[in-house]
């Protein structure tokens, strides 16, 4: 029994020291969560100090970072939203928080914008039409020019510069409609009819805008 224990002894002092330095050399234990909300990245602690990393979690409070707004967005179904036109909605869903921070950075009415570009592109960033308006917003070259847009097919860019312009035709024509029908007809033509000019196309923009809209 003596001889017994004059093994078992050091034998468990050996395992209670290698369990000691174990615990000594183990890694710091991960938070529980840590995350960067701005890049658009969150981190969950996993089991034995592994970590899940996620990309792509911004929250839909922060649209632009640049006006330090918290206003939640509200996302207003398109009424023509159909079967035949789920890609174009895909696509809506893509760029609809870049659309809601343009209108409130340039303090559109909300919806506007985002019925104006559905209406012109069904939100397609690669349409290009038969008179040479292109993008999202379907900006015609002179009028991207004027704005300093030099890449008409860059979402954001294209994006923010139909929310300018349709500003400007806001605070030049004061009326929604008339301000609709000078994005689509021009400014010059909204002032020599002195309404919404009857062509071809103008009137039927202008309701289908606003059918979008309302």
């Amino acid at each position: 029994m003596t001889r017994l224990s004059r093994c078992v002894l050091p034998l468990a002092l050996a395992l209670a020291s290698t369990s000691t330095a174990s615990a000594a050399e183990a890694p710091p234990a991960m938070p529980a969560q840590a995350s960067n909300p701005a890049a658009g990245v969150t981190t969950q602690a996993g089991q034995g100090g592994f970590a899940l990393v996620t990309f792509g979690t911004w929250s839909n409070q922060e649209l632009d970072p640049r006006r330090g707004s918290s206003i939640p967005m509200t996302v207003r179904p398109l009424r023509t939203v159909s079967s035949a036109y789920r890609s174009g909605s895909f696509r809506r869903a893509i760029y609809l928080p870049h659309v809601a921070a343009a209108e409130r950075q340039y303090a559109l009415p909300p919806g506007l914008l985002d019925a104006l570009i559905w209406t012109e592109s069904r939100y397609n960033p690669l349409a290009l039409s038969r008179a040479g308006a292109a993008g999202l917003g379907q900006l015609m070259p002179g009028t991207a020019q004027a704005l300093g847009i030099g890449n008409r097919y860059n979402p954001l860019t294209n994006i923010t510069g139909a929310a300018r312009y349709l500003r400007t035709l806001l605070d030049r024509f004061g009326m929604v409609h008339l301000a609709l029908a000078a994005y689509n007809a021009g400014p010059g033509a909204v002032e020599r009819a002195g309404r919404v000019p009857l062509n071809g196309e103008t009137p039927g923009y202008v309701r289908d805008v606003l059918r979008n809209w309302r």
